[in-house]
């Protein structure tokens, strides 16, 4: 498996995406049948999770190989869970941030998931789809861009995609954070088992504060929610939006510095600390410059595009 096949597979991954939202557009639009919301959440890791699998299958590339999974340290989970959320302010942050510019595109989803009962919601945003996700772009797709030895330049681009995945710029905007963390703690401590520990904790959180909302709150748009946010502070949206960016950016300098320190920890404690240090330094893993080394090719520019002219589409006329 290379960089080049790697590009193919994200490729397949939007195409898939592409046929099954017209399909499920045909279904519901002119057959009249409605799709739950726990079926769409599976049908929407489906098409993540089976053409990961199939790529895997045809490349006869072996699963142990992308997601070696050490025997879990209850140490090192402690360590990965106070880490998850120490960056909780950052990903605020960035989260408002991008609210400057487009809608909460998870206060949009609200509405949808009022009545599911809450052990499913946790069970399939909480837990299956960060071990799927982790499963598709931690362990396929970033191990496939690693091996051209351009370590940081996999790390990024495995995180951008995961964050181009989501389709819209508002989730994508963290998104791209957590997919970077992901890989450092994959690094830090030789096992993909922390990093789904780590998006574990980030979604249920946000499911658990979905589910503790008040009825009524959480059955509001985006837009209904920022009229209720100015009634209440008495000043325009952006302008509270500003306060609370400020107020977040603040404490994430803080929360993150905390966050890097216990890292460190990790990597004291697994023993990679010369590890990573080489892993991301100029040279590379295998101590060989792999400046030369391409992971771009067009397959992977067609399907950025085609993310990117979506996601500007729907942010301008939907």
């Amino acid at each position: 498996m290379n960089a080049k096949k790697t590009n193919w597979l994200f490729t397949s991954i939007i195409l898939l995406n592409v046929v099954v939202v017209a399909a499920v557009a045909f279904v519901t639009g002119y057959m009249g049948i409605e799709i739950g919301t726990i079926p769409g959440l599976l049908l929407s890791q489906a098409i993540l999770f089976v053409p990961a699998l199939l790529f895997l299958l045809a490349t006869r590339t072996k699963i142990k190989d992308l997601i070696a999974v050490e025997k879990p340290k209850w140490l090192t989970t402690l360590l990965v869970i106070l880490i998850t959320y120490l960056c909780m302010p950052l990903v605020v942050t960035i989260n408002a941030f991008s609210m400057l510019f487009v809608e909460n595109e998870v206060t949009n989803l609200q509405p949808l998931l009022q009545g599911v009962p809450a052990w499913q919601l946790i069970l399939m945003i909480g837990i299956i789809g960060p071990v799927s996700e982790e499963f598709v772009f931690r362990g396929v797709i970033y191990h496939g861009y690693r091996r051209s030895g351009r370590i940081v330049t996999a790390m990024l681009l495995s995180a951008f995609l995961f964050g181009l995945i989501h389709l819209n710029f508002n989730q994508m905007s963290y998104a791209v954070l957590v997919g970077v963390i992901g890989v450092l703690l994959i690094e830090g401590t030789g096992s993909i088992f922390y990093s789904i520990v780590f998006h574990v904790c980030v979604n249920v959180t946000n499911v658990i504060q979905i589910l503790m909302q008040n009825p009524e709150t959480a059955a509001m748009d985006a837009k209904q929610t920022q009229q209720m946010i100015e009634s209440m502070m008495n000043m325009p949206y952006k302008q509270a939006l500003c306060i609370v960016i400020a107020v977040y950016a603040v404490i994430a300098c803080f929360t993150t510095t905390i966050a890097g320190c216990l890292y460190y920890l990790i990597l004291k404690k697994e023993g990679r600390t010369g590890h990573v240090r080489l892993l991301f330094s100029k040279k590379g893993e295998s101590g060989v410059s792999a400046s030369g080394r391409r992971v771009w090719s067009w397959p992977l520019v067609f399907s950025i595009m085609l993310c990117l002219v979506y996601m500007i589409a729907d942010m301008v006329w939907f």
